[in-house]
């Protein structure tokens, strides 16, 4: 009986022991929708290698680049940068607003933004709040604005909607009626529309280039400039492509296109945002990207980490 004790008591204070090395392990809780919630700040050790590797247990993301890359329509060598995220939610995908307010019009400071939502990873959105702005837009899950048939018919534009399981559509040459009725769909299978957005054009739509005409768009599509590209590349799994540029340097929307289905032949979605000075592309707070011109940036996406020690 006096062994039997004993051999209890060991086996308490063994328990107790490993309960103080052992590190709790790390929940991934869902991030509330609010644009004011911005998930888990990164942990310092989850730098793999900092400023290009990141990963715990709610996400892991990696950059990648392609140095004196050569387009037809570039007056130099380019670099294309390029980030590969994968998550365990939906919610780790979200947007920020300049001010927290589609009504604030005015823009913030690219890296005061980025210190504010502290992500994973972090770039520029459409050119959302600008004074010629025309478009349909939802930031998480708010609906702010609709636009949309202010565009001349032969004008319109492609809208990117990312839903509340996370995945990638895209609205083709969109009218207002044409949101609303997909949004409707889409509620209708028990899904919300989070994040819509309103620039384009689409460069890749299941593994196919898109063709893209200069005649049909605003956004420069035919000429080289810098270029900010998001993708969603299956399930939770996304890409972010950003092209160094300014002074005719950079490439037009057709070559980042091919880039892009070259670089991921399965590619489901891949969304072309705004560029040129307002192209950034963030790693945890390390800018990555160099794009001339300096602008302030009225949004930006940005990848979460969503892990809870609670």
């Amino acid at each position: 009986m006096h062994t039997g004790k004993h051999w209890i008591l060991t086996l308490i204070i063994a328990a107790l022991l490993l309960s103080i090395l052992v590190p709790a392990t790390a929940e991934v809780k869902p991030i509330a929708t609010d644009m004011l919630e911005h998930g888990t700040p990164p942990a310092k050790e989850g730098w793999i290698t900092p400023g290009r590797e990141y990963q715990d247990e709610s996400i892991h993301a990696t950059l990648y680049e392609r140095k004196n890359y050569k387009t037809k329509s570039s007056a130099g060598p380019t670099t294309i940068h390029w980030v590969v995220i994968e998550i365990k939610d939906p919610s780790q995908i979200r947007t920020v607003l300049s001010y927290d307010s589609f009504e604030a019009k005015k823009g913030a400071n690219p890296p005061e933004l980025v210190k504010y939502i502290n992500p994973v990873v972090s770039f520029n959105d459409d050119y959302v709040k600008m004074n010629n702005y025309k478009g349909y837009v939802v930031r998480q899950g708010v609906f702010c604005c609709d636009s949309l048939d202010e565009w001349k018919e032969e004008m319109k534009q492609d809208v990117l909607v990312i839903d509340s399981q996370g995945d990638f559509s895209v609205i083709q040459k969109a009218s207002s009626a044409d949101v609303q009725a997909f949004i409707a769909d889409l509620e209708g299978q028990g899904k919300e529309a989070t994040n819509v957005f309103t620039f384009g054009p689409a460069l890749v739509l299941n593994g196919e280039v898109q063709e893209i005409k200069g005649s049909d768009s605003t956004h420069e599509v035919a000429l080289s400039a810098a270029r900010t590209a998001i993708c969603q590349l299956d399930t939770l799994t996304y890409a972010v492509f950003a092209v160094d540029g300014g002074d005719g340097v950079g490439t037009n929307c057709t070559e980042l296109a091919n880039f892009i289905a070259k670089t991921f032949p399965d590619c489901k979605v891949a969304y072309n945002l705004d560029g040129g000075g307002s192209s950034k592309l963030y790693m945890g707070q390390k800018k990555v990207n160099s794009a001339k011109g300096r602008r302030e940036i009225y949004g930006m996406i940005y990848f979460a980490s969503a892990v809870s020690e609670e």
